[in-house]
C-alpha cells in the first residue's frame, strides 16, 4: 500500500510540474536568463532592458516574448530609431535569452542583403567553438543563393541559436561583412566574438 501512495504522490507531483511549465494557453514555458541587444547603437540597452515587462528569472512564453518585442519597437520609435526588429530565443535545457536584434532596410549600398546579389562564399571569423562546416549548415545558405535581407537575418538568427544550444548563457557578438564583385557574387564573411 505504501508503494501505491509513493507512486500516486509522485505522478502527482510530476504533474504538477508539467503544469508549471505551461502558462494557461498551454504553450510552453521559461525561465529568462536576460536579453541581448544587437543593431541598436548609441543607446543605453540597460535603459532598454528596464523597460520590458519581464526580467531575469521570470517564467515567459513566447507570446510574452512577442509582447516585449512590442515594448521595445515603440521604444525604439519614440527615440526616432528606425529598422525591422526581430527577436531569437536561444534556449537550452528550459532557460532562454531573448536576443532582440534591429535590422535597418535602409542602409547604404554595400550593405547585407542587397537585392540581385548571389552568394559565391561565406566564411567564419573567430569561431573556434562551433566548426565552419556546422555553422555554414545552420545558417541555411547555399552557393547561388539570392541574399535578401530576410535570408541574412535568418542565418543571423540561426547562428545566434546554435552558440545558445553550444554555450548556454553566453551570447556571442556577431556581425556581417560583405564584398560584392561587380557581376554581383558575394562572400560573406560573419566576424564572431565568442564570449571567453
Amino acid at each position: 500500500m505504501k508503494d501505491i501512495t509513493r507512486t500516486v504522490l509522485l505522478a502527482a507531483l510530476l504533474a504538477a510540474g508539467a503544469a508549471m511549465a505551461a502558462n494557461a494557453d498551454g504553450l510552453p514555458t521559461f525561465i529568462l536568463n536576460g536579453y541581448s541587444f544587437g543593431g541598436i547603437s548609441g543607446v543605453n540597452t540597460d535603459e532598454l532592458a528596464a523597460k520590458l515587462k519581464h526580467k531575469p528569472g521570470a517564467r515567459i512564453s513566447r507570446a510574452d516574448v512577442a509582447a516585449d518585442e512590442v515594448i521595445l519597437a515603440n521604444e525604439l520609435r519614440t527615440r526616432g530609431i528606425k529598422g525591422n526588429l526581430f527577436a531569437t530565443l536561444a534556449e537550452k535545457h528550459g532557460r532562454v535569452w531573448v536576443i532582440f536584434d534591429l535590422q535597418d532596410p535602409n542602409r547604404p549600398a554595400g550593405h547585407l542583403g542587397k537585392p540581385g546579389r548571389r552568394l559565391e562564399a561565406q566564411e567564419f571569423e573567430g569561431a573556434s567553438r562551433i566548426s565552419a562546416s556546422a555553422l555554414a549548415a545552420a545558417t541555411g545558405l547555399k552557393t547561388g543563393d539570392l541574399l535578401s535581407p530576410e535570408k541574412v537575418n535568418a542565418a543571423r538568427q540561426a547562428i545566434l541559436a546554435l552558440y545558445g544550444k553550444f554555450m548556454p548563457g553566453q551570447v556571442p557578438s556577431l556581425k556581417g561583412k560583405m564584398q560584392v564583385r561587380p557581376d554581383g557574387r558575394a562572400r560573406l564573411t560573419w566576424i564572431i566574438g565568442e564570449p571567453k
